[in-house]
């Protein structure tokens, strides 16, 4: 199914490039941003809950969950990429029992076949990924647990209406893994079903924040070849840089450790969302960066009368390579090495103890930056996708594994250097 995927994505930006050569798109038309809110409606289900001793079945109600998301059109309105943040579940009928089901931060690709145009209507396709949790809410008792699967691949469709910078979203959202294996207790597990789908309402508002107005770099700009180095007619030697952005960070593997100590806490740890700050220096006439990158992921797991906490504080060092720049779209491959400081907090039925693992961890890199102005911009939006499939610890002699894959969708990053020969 994956390498499907990539074959498709591969075949519409082809295409993609054909048309614009054949219309003649303009550089400066390549992307633009914008900011979505809305909502998803899931149909009631019925899940499972031991009453009195007996595994019962629990109807629950409808749902909608609100979100607001960030993101941008791509490739001359043809694709679009976005991160979404979820606001919280408001349940549809108050008389039935109570349980929360929503995404965490989700991030994912749609592609329009035919590109958006002011007035019309759009069909599009994607798919997106991130982490939805699952927590059932029992009316007779307050002992539960909350479970997530992390790093889901959904699926949507749907259909957008442009009126100048507003659009409106409906769309259908599948999600295929939709079987849980529940703890109804330490020792019970159950499968419970929840909706395959949902149905989304989105109202959005469309602008360009990378475009100069400045007649000459228009001009200029719009000049480039569609499909050419990053440093295309740059004589510098390089620029320092600062950057910031919100991540968001998986765990790949389930814990040996969890499945034989806690079966019926969450196996794949998902973390809250935190900053990745990057201070580096950009190697212009060769297409290379290296950065250094500070990062504090947390990942909280609870139920059952246990506790668990995970604080990372990481520092890596970054090694990476521009591969091309299409039209203001620069993907670049590196590897990095972390040195990981992980305070792991473990509470079971108010017995505390708290352990410390450091270690190097090295891993690797795959991103793009956003670069209308190649390198004459003192702004960019840059993605950082780093994997360590390494990474992992012991705890009594049994291994935790910690696998990560920690995604930036948007990172601001700054040129000093860059500003100061604009203004010249």
């Amino acid at each position: 199914m994956y390498k499907k995927i990539v074959i498709i994505v591969i075949v519409f930006l082809w295409a993609f490039n054909v048309q614009a050569q054949q219309a003649n798109k303009q550089r400066l038309d390549f992307a633009r941003m914008y900011l979505e809110t809305g909502g998803n409606f899931f149909p009631s289900f019925t899940g499972k809950q031991l009453i009195n001793g007996e595994v019962t079945p629990i109807d629950y109600a409808a749902t909608f969950n609100p979100y607001i998301t960030w993101g941008g059109f791509h490739f001359w309105d043809h694709a679009e990429f976005y991160v979404t943040f979820p606001l919280g579940q408001i349940n549809l009928d108050g008389n039935e029992a109570q349980h929360k089901m929503q995404n965490y931060v989700a991030t994912g690709a749609r592609i329009y076949p035919w590109r958006m145009k002011k007035g019309k209507l759009r069909p599009y396709f994607g798919l997106n990924w991130g982490a939805l949790s699952l927590e059932q809410i029992p009316q007779t008792e307050e002992n539960h647990t909350l479970i997530a699967k992390d790093f889901m691949l959904n699926f949507d469709a749907g259909l957008m209406y442009s009126y100048k910078k507003i659009a409106f979203r409906l769309a259908v959202n599948y999600f295929p893994n939709n079987k849980w294996q529940y703890p109804l207790s330490k020792t019970e597990m159950t499968e419970i079903k929840t909706p395959s789908y949902s149905v989304q309402f989105g109202l959005l508002y469309a602008f360009d924040a990378t475009k100069n107005t400045t007649q000459e770099n228009v001009d200029k700009w719009n000049s480039y070849p569609s499909v050419s180095k990053l440093s295309y007619e740059d004589t510098s030697f390089g620029n320092f840089f600062i950057g910031a952005g919100l991540s968001q960070s998986f765990s790949l593997s389930n814990s040996e450790y969890n499945a034989n100590a806690f079966p019926y806490l969450q196996q794949k740890l998902t973390s809250s969302s935190y900053l990745d700050f990057a201070l580096g220096y950009h190697f212009n006439r060769i297409d290379f960066f290296t950065a250094l990158s500070y990062r504090n992921p947390t990942y909280t797991t609870e139920g059952f009368g246990t506790k668990q906490s995970i604080n990372k504080n990481s520092l890596a060092i970054e090694f990476n390579k521009f591969l091309i720049d299409f039209s203001g779209f620069a993907p670049y491959i590196g590897f990095n090495l972390a040195y990981d400081n992980i305070q792991y907090e473990e509470d079971v039925n108010g017995v505390k103890r708290t352990l410390n693992f450091s270690s190097f961890e090295p891993g690797l890199t795959f991103g793009w930056d956003i670069v209308p102005g190649k390198t004459n911009e003192a702004f960019i939006l840059r993605t950082n996708l780093r994997w360590y499939p390494y990474s992992n610890f012991k705890i009594d002699g049994v291994a935790f594994d910690f696998s990560q894959l920690e995604y930036n969708l948007i990172q601001l990053v700054f040129y000093p250097e860059r500003l100061k020969v604009r203004k010249l």
